[in-house]
């Protein structure tokens, strides 16, 4: 007996995936990524086979969650791109994705894990590299960045201004602006006669090329994520 899709039945499928997209986020930002499948079920209110039929896999759900984050960072270094002072603006772009960073745990985490060579969320990351870019280029024009300094330098330098806040961040939970603030310093041009730096930057090429040889998967289902599907 074939099952008729009906408005009402697409209705309650964009409804569902929505609402567990908006648990998922809540319960990786806090938790990272080995929250069990039946949490976020859950916290999202609804009946344990619906999931699945929203998300194959949980690493589709954690693409759909990490798609979105880009998507906001994305949006938020496009809406700085006609800013005056291309220095505050490249600033102002790289302390609201640190505080991403920092406070999305789960967020963090994908980027080194197989959600992130998915095709929706590559498409999407590319939007923001690309708006990085143009942000480092007009900060560069206005001498506040040196010239050789690229976007995918922007980018991996907000994972060290995490890494280097973690340790102390429950009890010093801002120190992340110091080193944020320590690396912006770093990007202003050198004095004449300033010794060039030892390695060139790598390339948006092997940026994206680092998502794309992504292997890993999220991590494994628990007994419980298992005891989640119908």
């Amino acid at each position: 007996m074939s099952t008729r899709t009906t408005p009402r039945s697409r209705t309650d499928a964009v409804r569902n995936q929505r609402l567990l997209v908006e648990a998922a986020t809540r319960a990786f930002a806090e938790h990272g990524l080995a929250v069990p499948i039946s949490r976020i079920v859950r916290e999202a209110g609804l009946g344990k086979g619906t999931i699945f039929r929203c998300f194959p896999t949980k690493d589709h759900l954690v693409a759909a969650v990490v798609r979105e984050r880009f998507a906001e960072l994305a949006a938020g270094a496009e809406s700085l791109l006609d800013e005056e002072d291309a220095g505050r603006a490249l600033h102002s772009f790289m302390a609201g994705a640190a505080a991403v960073y920092i406070g999305d745990r789960g967020f963090f985490e994908s980027l080194s894990l197989a959600p992130r060579s998915h095709p929706e969320v590559r498409e999407v990351e590319q939007r923001l590299i690309t708006a990085v870019e143009q942000l480092v280029t007009c900060a560069q024009r206005q001498g506040a960045v040196r010239a050789d300094v690229t976007a995918t330098d922007i980018l991996l330098l907000l994972g060290g201004v995490r890494q280097a806040a973690a340790p102390l961040h429950a009890t010093v939970p801002e120190l992340w602006r110091r080193y944020l603030d320590i690396v912006f310093d770093g990007l202003a041009p050198p004095p004449p006669g300033h010794r060039p730096l030892a390695v060139p930057a790598p390339t948006r090429e092997q940026y994206e090329e680092s998502a794309r040889g992504l292997a890993r998967p999220s991590p494994a289902p628990t007994d419980q994520d298992r005891e989640v599907r119908p």
